[in-house]
């Protein structure tokens, strides 16, 4: 191997995404080779993206507010009120753009009421959004009493396009990729693309990294992070709506704990509490980390109440590490 490759992958290997891709080579290399004859069928690789776009959403929901100083501990509950509106809107007979444009609302509303507690009322996001996360996961069931609402009357294509699937022809093999995947991953890579490069997103990192010092050189403080609670309720609206769509149903329950793993995953790809950092593509590695965990507990025949707990001491220790990060950084 040449000087300039081994460079290469020290540099590489350096930053939260190279090792993340290598912690994740290495649990897939294990599950390959404890369950051979069913992780790496297409089947189950197919299962695990699946359950990884909704969780991916919220985890980038997530990072946005985390970049400003901030936390939303309702996005699984907002997930599940809009989920829950959409579905009764269609069950009445309402078209299907006029119902995800109210689901649109209601998700938009509540971002932005978090947005303006915390940035114009000063009180502390934690706060804030756990209150949030009970008032909308309580509106979801006292909409249903807790019951799940299916809409027959809905219009057809609604129905079909969460379970649609593109099919790959390989040799023989036919494969099978969810078009909520692919509607997910372009999303966010574009959205990715403008937080990098477009000037007005990436000030949400000065807001994080310095308010005062965003606020002399002229940022508005205040209404970008009344901004960054809105674009995450713009991200949890479409995991509502492919959620929705993919079960045919909505539910008050959707969402429980996804708040936990969500936050998990973006501090695990380097996102921070003290604001300032976070990466989109780390965060993606993240909740493919986790997704990956949760396949293996299931492949394996692990107890359920210990995954939970593998996802508690992740999120610790990710929070341990950004916090001596934090630290030396300060130094």
């Amino acid at each position: 191997m040449s000087l300039f490759h081994a460079t290469a992958i020290r540099g590489a290997l350096a930053t939260r995404e190279g090792v993340l891709v290598g912690v994740n080579l290495a649990i897939f290399a294990f599950l390959s080779f404890m369950r051979p004859d069913a992780f790496a069928s297409w089947t189950n690789l197919k299962a695990i993206l699946s359950l990884m776009t909704y969780d991916f959403l919220l985890a980038v929901a997530m990072t946005v507010v985390l970049i400003v100083r901030g936390l939303d501990l309702s996005v699984g509950s907002v997930l599940a009120l809009a989920s829950v509106v959409m579905a009764l809107l269609l069950q009445d007979g309402i078209p299907v753009v006029g119902a995800l444009a109210i689901g649109l609302l209601v998700a938009l509303t509540c971002g932005f009421l978090n947005g303006m507690l915390i940035a114009k009322g000063r009180i502390l996001p934690f706060l804030v959004t756990l209150g949030m996360m009970s008032i909308a996961r309580g509106l979801a069931t006292v909409l249903t009493t807790g019951q799940y609402v299916s809409f027959p009357k809905a219009e057809r294509w609604f129905t079909q396009f969460g379970r649609f699937e593109f099919r790959l022809q390989i040799g023989d093999s036919f494969y099978g990729i969810p078009l909520p995947l692919l509607i997910v991953l372009a999303t966010v890579s574009i959205f990715a693309v403008l937080l990098s490069n477009w000037h007005v997103l990436a000030r949400l990192f000065y807001v994080g990294q310095g308010p005062e010092a965003a606020k002399l050189s002229g940022i508005k403080v205040e209404r970008y992070t009344i901004a960054a609670y809105v674009i995450a309720a713009l991200f949890v609206w479409i995991a509502a709506v492919l959620m929705t769509s993919a079960t045919r149903i909505g539910y008050a329950n959707y969402g429980i704990g996804a708040e936990m793993r969500a936050l998990a995953a973006a501090i695990v790809g380097g996102a921070s509490i003290a604001g300032g950092s976070g990466s989109i593509l780390g965060t993606f590695l993240g909740v493919l980390m986790l997704a990956l965990i949760g396949n293996g507990f299931i492949l394996l025949n692990g107890d359920p109440n210990w995954q939970q707990a593998t996802f508690g001491i992740v999120l610790i220790v990710a929070v341990g590490f950004d916090a001596v990060r934090t630290y030396k950084t300060r130094r």
